[in-house]
This record gives structure tokens, sequence and C-alpha cells, in this order.
């Protein structure tokens, strides 16, 4: 399934990724966790982009763990871009597997939970984030989900302590969806107590247990997120108005999508969504199963969760907005989509067996009523990625060498953005720092600090001394001028002007990832 839906990927795993910037950004992110592990753990959070800057991992989603699980291929010196691919069509696969054992766990039927996990693994929502690493790391929401339910089977603290610990697997896979489970979660655990008093006086202990248990892990991760929103303040919420979703894109499919793609564009960033007609429709024929009981409850999660992902269109994301400081460094509301297509892969699940009982049909028919539905689910999510691919340089391009062995010094990279076109090419200045690990003063993140755009700003009448003074007061070392990013004249006469300056000193013209580079030194 999960090759299906992002082929051809699975031709291209060690040359091709996602034509965006942030899988150039995931490959980065995972290559730093694993060179300070090996290197200086107790700074993992300061990573060598934005210096001068602090914790500035915590700028984006660290992705601990993605990268820890990396961390011993890259070691072992595998290819950066195979790793990556392994990690992102693993992450897909790892979800698929999961919610079957959810669906299996709910409706005690084989044939209803490869339904379920059909739906969940070849979603359209994964072609809309086909670009983010993180965002496929969901296996850990059904796991919590199946983890409450056996809470209450069983009475069991062990099982109510795992809910917990899969509540922190998934913050530190992806702070987005762990922070939207948390939200969530207590949906499932109501609605079952609600319909089962006795055992629920048997489970919540263990449940509370384990929510201390999440509680405790978590905290510690989430310091270094709660220090930079002191200094970098909470999300504008004109800047979470773009993320949030509305009805119409519901109906929406990625272009990728062989079957509706393209049908128009979302009104917002990140609001193709539909979870897919057929699996809609499944999902509403659950409420003919007997009993409803755990139809109600993923009935429940599902309307919530995309009541959640209208965001600022809708009526509860406000108030969270106002009064749960977490809310707050989220930007897109529209990822509580996810979680809605969780919930209703459940529901087509049990959606296929309550057909199959109006139906009537013998177990032979039966398997033939399963492989018809998985046969039409994959139409309707039949996807080609093949024109959203591109290829990842492997080879260390010369500039970097050099400056990787002429000494420590701090890089910054020239064509730096302006303040209206961030990032511009810092996604790839951040990628392309692995081959050094020096202190770059460009980044990529969904945040900037005041002094990167202060840097910024002084920087667009380089070589003139105020910008050159800046440079100095960042201890800049190393100044790298990519030819790929100017038109012919505009590169030779920054080449000259920085020639005409006694304090930059060229030191040669090398290959970049994307041609030439002219690199200088400063002397300070």
């Amino acid at each position: 399934m999960t090759i299906l839906v992002t082929w051809p990927q699975a031709l291209h795993m060690n040359s091709q990724v996602a034509a965006h910037d942030d899988p150039q950004f995931s490959m980065w992110r995972l290559s730093w966790i694993a060179h300070s592990l090996s290197t200086d753990p107790k700074h993992l959070f300061d990573a060598n982009i934005f210096y001068p800057e602090q914790r500035t991992l915590a700028y984006s989603d660290a992705t601990l763990l993605e990268g820890i699980v990396a961390a011993p291929l890259l070691w072992a010196h595998a290819p950066i871009v195979l790793v990556y691919n392994l990690l992102l069509l693993g992450g897909i696969a790892a979800s698929g597997i999961a919610m079957f054992a959810l669906a299996r766990r709910l409706t005690g039927h084989a044939g209803a939970a490869l339904v379920s996990a059909m739906v969940f693994t070849m979603a359209p929502y994964r072609l809309e984030h086909f670009m983010h690493l993180e965002l496929q790391w969901t296996m850990w929401i059904p796991l919590a989900f199946l983890a409450v339910h056996r809470a209450f089977d069983e009475r069991s603290l062990k099982w109510g302590v795992l809910a917990g610990v899969f509540v922190w697997l998934q913050v530190i896979s992806c702070v987005y969806y762990g922070v939207f489970l948390t939200l969530l979660i207590p949906i499932v655990v109501a609605g079952l107590a609600v319909s089962d008093p006795r055992r629920a006086r048997a489970a919540l202990p263990g449940l509370a247990l384990g929510a201390i248990v999440a509680a405790l892990l978590i905290l510690p991760y989430m310091r270094p997120y709660r220090m930079n929103a002191g200094t970098l303040g909470a999300r504008p919420i004109t800047e979470v108005a773009q993320f949030s979703a509305q009805p119409i894109d519901y109906w929406l499919t990625p272009p990728q999508n062989l079957l509706r793609g393209g049908t128009r564009d979302s009104i917002g960033n990140e609001g193709r969504l539909s979870p897919g007609l057929l699996a809609i429709a499944l999902g509403l024929a659950a409420f003919a199963y007997r009993p409803r009981r755990f139809v109600w409850i993923y009935a429940a999660v599902c309307a919530m969760a995309v009541e959640l992902s209208f965001g600022v269109n809708g009526v509860v994301y406000g108030w969270l907005y106002e009064h749960v400081n977490a809310m707050r460094g989220l930007r897109a509301p529209a990822r509580f989509a996810i979680l809605a297509q969780c919930a209703l892969a459940v529901l087509s699940g049990f959606g296929v067996i309550a057909l199959q009982q109006r139906l009537r049909t013998v177990s032979a028919r039966g398997t033939m009523f399963v492989a018809a539905a998985l046969a039409l689910l994959m139409v309707e999510y039949a996807s080609s990625s093949k024109r959203f691919l591109r290829d990842v340089a492997s080879d260390p391009p010369d500039v970097y060498t050099v400056i990787r062995f002429t000494g420590p010094g701090v890089v910054t990279e020239l064509p730096m953005p302006h303040i209206d076109n961030m990032p511009f090419q810092d996604a790839l200045y951040t990628s392309w720092s692995v081959y050094h690990w020096h202190p770059i003063l460009n980044g990529y993140s969904g945040y900037y600090s005041a002094g990167y755009r202060k840097t910024i700003a002084l920087m667009e009448t380089f070589p003139d001394d105020e910008s050159i003074a800046r440079l100095r007061e960042l201890n800049v070392r190393f100044i790298v001028v990519h030819r790929s990013g100017y038109d012919d004249d505009e590169y030779n006469t920054l080449r000259q002007r920085m020639w005409d300056r006694p304090e930059l000193v060229s030191a040669g013209e090398y290959r970049d990832p994307m041609g030439k580079a002219q690199l200088f030194e400063l002397r300070q």
C-alpha cells in the first residue's frame, strides 16, 4: 500500500525526494541528531543553524525519534537520501500496521481491519504531506487508542502505562500530532468509561498512571520549545488562519491523486484533506453495525478532529489558542485531519462488517466483498508522484571540503533571503552544512529570530561598512557566494566589490552543489 501511494518513490530510494524544501531540512535534522549524539549530546538542541542563537533545533519539530532511529545507519555511512526515504516510507507502512492492529482488536475481523489499514495508509492526506517526514509518523496514534482499549478490557496497569508511552513516542516523532493526540484521546477514554462504568473503575488508575508517565517523559523534551516561545513569541493568529481548514477542503485531493487530483486549489495552505469518498460511505455504513458503542466513540473523535482542523474558521480551536499554551506554537490546525482520518479508518472497518451483515454474505462471498472494497479503495487512492520528485546530490562539494579542512569559523551563504521572500535558499544552505558542520548564520524554520531578521536587513547592502561590521560582530569567517543565485552581471559585480574590500580575502572558486561558488574569508 505504501509503495503504491508513493509511487514511484520506491524506484528512487537512493537518489530522489519530494520536490520541496522540507525533505532537505529533514535530512539535515536526521544528520544533525546523529552528529550531535556522537559528539556533544548535551547540546543536541543547539544546532548549527541561525548562529549565534541557541536551541535552534527546537525552532521546528526536532523529529527526535526519527533521528535516533536513523543514527546507527548514518554512523555506518548509509547515504542520507536512502535513510530519509526508508524512514518516510517506513513511517507510512508502520502507521498502516498499527491501524490494522487497532481495527482487528475492535472488529475481530481481519478483512475489515485490512480495509481500515488501507484507509489510513493510502489516504490522500499522505500525498498532501509527502514532503513532511514527521507528518507520516502516525503509528503511535492508533497504538495509543489500542492501549486504552486493552487497559479497559484487561483492567491492566501495564496497558494504561503503555498508552502514556505511546503518547510520548508520538510527541517525540511529531510534536503536532502529539499535542493533537493528548487533546483527543480523552474522548475515547470518556466514551469507554460512560459506556462501561464497571470496567472504568478498574482501568482508570492505570490510565492515570499512564498520563503521569507521559507527562514526566514529555515535559523535559518540551523545555527548549517553551524557552523558545518566550523569546520568539506565539504564532500570530493571522498565520494560524492561513493554515486553517474549511469545509470544502474535505472534498479536495492533492494533484498527485490520479482519480480526482487537481480538482481545484485549496483556499488555505495544506488544505486538500479529502479522506476518500468510499471511506466516507463505509464510515456512514458503520452506523448500521450492532452494537454501536465503538462507532459512536470514533464518530465523536472524527467530528471533533474535523472541527479542530477548521482552526479559526471553527469554534473550539480559538478557545484552545487563548487558553492552552502549547497551541500557540502550532500554526497548522488543518493537520488535525489525520486524527479524523484515523477515526474514519476505524469506522470504515465497522462499515465493512455492517454491510456484510446486511448482505447476509457467506464466508467466501464475504471475502470477495472485502477484496472488492480494497480494490475500489486502491483505485480511488491511486497516485503518481513522479513529477513531484527531484534528484539530490550526494558527493561532498569542493567548497565545503575546503571550509571543513581550513579550520573552525562561522559560515554565511549568499545570496541571503530578503525579508519578503524568506526562506529563499536557506533550506539548501542548511542541508549543505552537513558537509562541514560549522555554525552558519543562515537557517530554515517556520520561526525567524529578531537577530536573523536584523542580519538579513543589513546584508541588503553588502559589502558596505554596516554589513561587514555585522558579520564581524557575529564572528563570521567564511562567506560563500553561490553563482547560481545571481545572474551573470550581479555575480560579477558583487564579486568585484568584494575583491575591492581589503578585509575580504578571496580563497578561490570551487564546485558547489549547483555549479560554482566563490569563497571569501573575512579578516577580523
